[in-house]
């Protein structure tokens, strides 16, 4: 299968942004774009960006994956028939499409596939009325991408749930995101302090930590990357009554 990159997909997602539709580009390819945007040249070219992939993740209803695919085929991709993937535990994975296509390039023809999921396991929650995703859906330009934070609990999950030997990308992708992260932070606090952007990375980072210091998933990251994404969240933390101090 040929390697894509976000562009490839780029058109037919904007057209999702234009109709409000609600889907959140996940994986690699997202890891990648925050990169993009937020490190150095240096820092960009020994990551070898603009990250490659075998194909686009997002988390979206079904219904939503079926109008990305329209989207592709009214630019001329060729799909294929759907794949309905049906999670082994329910409870730790959730119900997924896989639509193998073939785009057509100036260059010759891409093969990918487009993954519709519908939760992202160790990130969300399945409940009495259906699934609750967590995590924020960032506007990017003419994109939806999840939050860098809440993109590391999905690579958490991939480190600890992989064979030896097919995590190396989910490494790659966690060192990206640990330095992401704290410059991540600091633009969307000044955003929402000085621009009155509604976001606040509170939330989602308060989220990430719980699963940093937490076992198994403590201990799945370097030292050096843990401890940056941990020092930009520690002003998240709820004061302990000690450190609040008394009024007047």
């Amino acid at each position: 299968m040929d390697k894509v990159t976000l562009s490839d997909f780029r058109s037919s997602l904007a057209r999702l942004k234009e109709t409000d539709s609600d889907y959140t580009i996940v994986g690699g390819l997202a890891v990648g774009q925050w990169g993009e945007a937020l490190l150095t040249p240096d820092e960009r070219r020994s990551f070898s960006l603009p990250i490659r992939s075998k194909d686009i993740d997002i988390r979206a209803s079904k219904d939503v994956t079926m109008m990305l695919l329209r989207n592709l085929k009214e630019e001329g991709a060729i799909p294929s028939t759907i794949v309905k993937r049906i999670p082994k535990d329910p409870r730790m994975s959730f119900p997924s499409v896989a639509i193998p296509v073939r785009l057509i390039r100036e260059k010759g023809e891409l093969r990918t596939t487009v993954e519709g999921l519908t939760g992202l396991p160790l990130l969300d929650q399945q409940t009495p009325l259906g699934i609750k995703w967590y995590g924020s859906r960032i506007p990017y330009g003419d994109l939806y991408l999840l939050d860098p934070c809440s993109l590391l609990v999905c690579k958490l999950n991939a480190l600890h749930t992989r064979p030896p030997g097919e995590s190396g990308n989910d490494k790659v992708h966690a060192e990206i995101l640990s330095l992401v992260i704290p410059r991540f932070i600091a633009k969307a606090l000044h955003r929402h302090r000085e621009q009155g952007d509604p976001y606040h990375p509170g939330a989602d980072a308060t989220h990430m930590l719980s699963f940093l210091e937490r076992d198994p998933w403590d201990a799945l990251l370097p030292p050096e990357q843990k401890n940056a994404v941990v020092d930009a969240c520690e002003q998240f933390r709820p004061k302990a009554p000690d450190d609040v101090g008394s009024p007047g």
